[in-house]
C-alpha cells in the first residue's frame, strides 16, 4: 500500500505532521539549552539518544500510517495481552530505578511497558465496542468487561509504583467508555461509586504519594523536602517573566536546582528560557495539534475510526494538560511527560503512535464518505 497514492495523500494532514516535527525540534533546542553549564555539548548523551528515539519513532509512525487501522483493531486483543504480560513481568524482573520497577532494559536502552498499555487499551476497547454495532449506549452489566480491561492494568502499573501512568491509563479508558456511550442510570451509579471509592483510595496510597497531594495543597509546607520539586518548578516559570532569561540561561536547570529538568519539568525549563511569550507559542502549537486531531475524529464516518481516533487524541490531550498544569502548580507532581518535548524514548514512541493513528484515520476517510 503506497502512502503516496493520491487517494491517501490528499487526506494526509500535513499541518498536524509538521506541527509535531516543529514541537520536537523546539524540544531538542530546549533540552540542549537546559543542560548543565559544565557540559554543554550537542553530542551530549541526552541529545543523541533523544534524536535516535525520534528516528525510531518516525519509522514506527510510517509503518502505522501505511497499514489500514482496521488490521490493528482485528489483532487488538493479542496486542493488549502481550503488553499486559510485559507489565506483569516488570513487577517480577524489571529494572529498579529510584525505588520503582518500571523498565525493561536492552543494552543502553530501556522502555516502560506501561506506556504502551495506553495504545493497547484503546485498541482493545475499540475492538470490544465495535463488535456491538447495534449498541449506542451501554449498561453497567455490559461494561463489566471494558472496566476489567481498564482496571486490571491500572492496578499493576500502580504497584510498580507509577500512580501517574496508572491514572492516565484509567482516564483514557474511561474516556473511551464515554465516547462509546453509557446509559444515564449507569452513569449515575458509576459517579456514586467514584465518590465513595475516592476517599478509600487515599488509605491505599504510599506515603510519598500522599505527600505529593498534600504538598500540592500547601507547597510551602516542606519546600526543602517533598515540596522542593514543585517550588523549583514554580521559581523557574516565574523567573522567566514575559520574554525569558534567554536561550541557555535558565538558572534552575543549568545550575541543577530543578530535578527532572529534562523529563517531567521540561516545560518549566522552557518557560524560564523563553518566558511567558515563549510558553504561549508552545501552547499554541499544542492547541493546533489537538484541534487538528479533533477535526479528524469529528469528520470520521466510521465507528471504528471515531472510537480509535478519540482514544488516540485523549493520550495527547491528557499528557499535554497534566504536564503543563503540574509544572505551574495547578496539579500534583506526577510522572507525566510533555508529548514530543520531554526526554524519553518510550513516551515519544507512544505519542508518535497516537499521532500516526490519527493520520491513518484521516488518510482513509475517503473510504467512508458517501
Amino acid at each position: 500500500m503506497r502512502i503516496l497514492n493520491n487517494k491517501y495523500a490528499k487526506n494526509f494532514d500535513f499541518v498536524m505532521f509538521f506541527t509535531v516535527i516543529l514541537i520536537f525540534v523546539i524540544g531538542i533546542a530546549n533540552l540542549y539549552g537546559s543542560l548543565s553549564i559544565n557540559h554543554k555539548d550537542f553530542f551530549d548523551p541526552y541529545i543523541v539518544k533523544q534524536i535516535i528515539w525520534f528516528l525510531i519513532a518516525f519509522i514506527v509512525m510510517f509503518i502505522i500510517i501505511t497499514i489500514d487501522y482496521n488490521i490493528f483493531i482485528e489483532i487488538a486483543y493479542y496486542i493488549y495481552g502481550f503488553i499486559f504480560i510485559l507489565i506483569a513481568a516488570v513487577l517480577l524482573e524489571g529494572k529498579i530505578t529510584h525505588g520503582a520497577s518500571r523498565w525493561i532494559s536492552f543494552g543502553m536502552f530501556s522502555f516502560q511497558p506501561s506506556e504502551f498499555m495506553k495504545i493497547a487499551l484503546i485498541l482493545a476497547l475499540v475492538r470490544y465496542f465495535t463488535f456491538r454495532k447495534d449498541k449506542n449506549s451501554y449498561s453497567i452489566k455490559e461494561l463489566l468487561i471494558p472496566f476489567a480491561m481498564i482496571i486490571l492494568p491500572a492496578i499493576l502499573i500502580a504497584k510498580e509504583p507509577d500512580l501517574g501512568t496508572a491514572l492516565i491509563v484509567f482516564f483514557i479508558g474511561i474516556t473511551m467508555v464515554f465516547i462509546a456511550g453509557i446509559k444515564r442510570n449507569a452513569m449515575i451509579i458509576l459517579t456514586g461509586i467514584a465518590l465513595f471509592a475516592g476517599p478509600l483510595l487515599w488509605f491505599r496510597l504510599k506515603p510519598y504519594q500522599k505527600s505529593r497531594i498534600l504538598i500540592f495543597l500547601h507547597p510551602a509546607k516542606d519546600y526543602l523536602g517533598a515540596g522542593y520539586n514543585m517550588m523549583q518548578s514554580e521559581i523557574a516559570v516565574g523567573a522567566g517573566r514575559f520574554f525569558g532569561n534567554g536561550f541557555g540561561k535558565g538558572s534552575q536547570s543549568t545550575l541543577n536546582f530543578l530535578p527532572a529538568k529534562h523529563t517531567d519539568f521540561i516545560f518549566s525549563t522552557f518557560m524560564q528560557q523563553f518566558g511567558f511569550l515563549g510558553g504561549l507559542i508552545l501552547i499554541g502549537l499544542y492547541f493546533i495539534l489537538i484541534v487538528r486531531g479533533y477535526n479528524i475524529v469529528y469528520r470520521t464516518k466510521k465507528l471504528q475510526g471515531f472510537l480509535l481516533g478519540g482514544g488516540a487524541l485523549s493520550i495527547i490531550t491528557f499528557h499535554t494538560i497534566v504536564n503543563m498544569f503540574m509544572t505551574v502548580g495547578l496539579l500534583p507532581a506526577v510522572g507525566v511527560p510533555l508529548p514530543f518535548f520531554s526526554y524519553g524514548g518510550t513516551s515519544l514512541l507512544v505519542d508518535m503512535s497516537a499521532v500516526a493513528i490519527l493520520l491513518n484515520i484521516a488518510m482513509r476517510r475517503y473510504k467512508f464518505q458517501s
